[in-house]
């Protein structure tokens, strides 16, 4: 079963904007038959996702931080989880296997997830689409820079080979389903 990989913020404080794409991303996802991989909070979108595609029959798996897990901020639903020690190995435990990533809105975290992946997509570790999920323009600093760091010759590509943007959750997910030739 082909697995996609979800970032997204897991505040209790996200907008029901973002909420909401999260968890239309979790239906879809669920809809089509794949494995949810999320961070395993039980709040914002990473919680919202999870619950949408719980209900719609979808399978979710998690990886979460120990010290989270201690604190009482895993989702109770998932059957499967992974503990990580470190930021590190979560990070790579999300990775691991996954035919694709969809950046959902997020904080410091879901960056330095989506940054991982597309420096993963530039030097060729790995081929899946990333797909950044711009809801309300909340990307739009990461899409100007990456816009800028393309027009100074900083990167071995197109941008839109590094991240593919989009406006909401039925783009992310049809964009996910569909490689992303390198």
């Amino acid at each position: 079963m082909p697995t996609v990989t979800v970032y997204g913020s897991s505040s209790p404080r996200t907008p029901a904007a973002y909420l909401a794409v999260a968890a239309r991303v979790g239906r879809l996802v669920a809809g089509r038959g794949w494995t949810l991989v999320t961070g395993a909070g039980k709040e914002g979108c990473m919680g919202a996702c999870a619950d949408a595609c719980l209900a719609a029959g979808g399978q979710v798996r998690g990886v979460i931080l120990r010290r989270f897990a201690e604190q009482g901020l895993q989702h109770p639903g998932l059957a499967e989880v992974a503990v990580a020690e470190d930021m590190r190995t979560r990070k790579r435990l999300l990775a691991e296997g996954a035919d694709a990533f969809i950046a959902l809105p997020g904080g410091p975290g879901t960056w330095e997830e989506l940054w991982e992946i597309a420096v993963q997509r530039q030097i060729g570790a790995t081929s899946a689409p990333l797909v950044g999920v711009d809801v309300d323009g909340c990307y739009a600093g990461f899409r100007a820079c990456l816009a800028r760091a393309e027009a100074d010759g900083l990167l071995y590509g197109p941008a839109c080979e590094l991240v593919a943007w989009v406006g909401d959750a039925d783009a992310a997910v049809a964009t996910a389903l569909s490689p992303v030739t390198r």
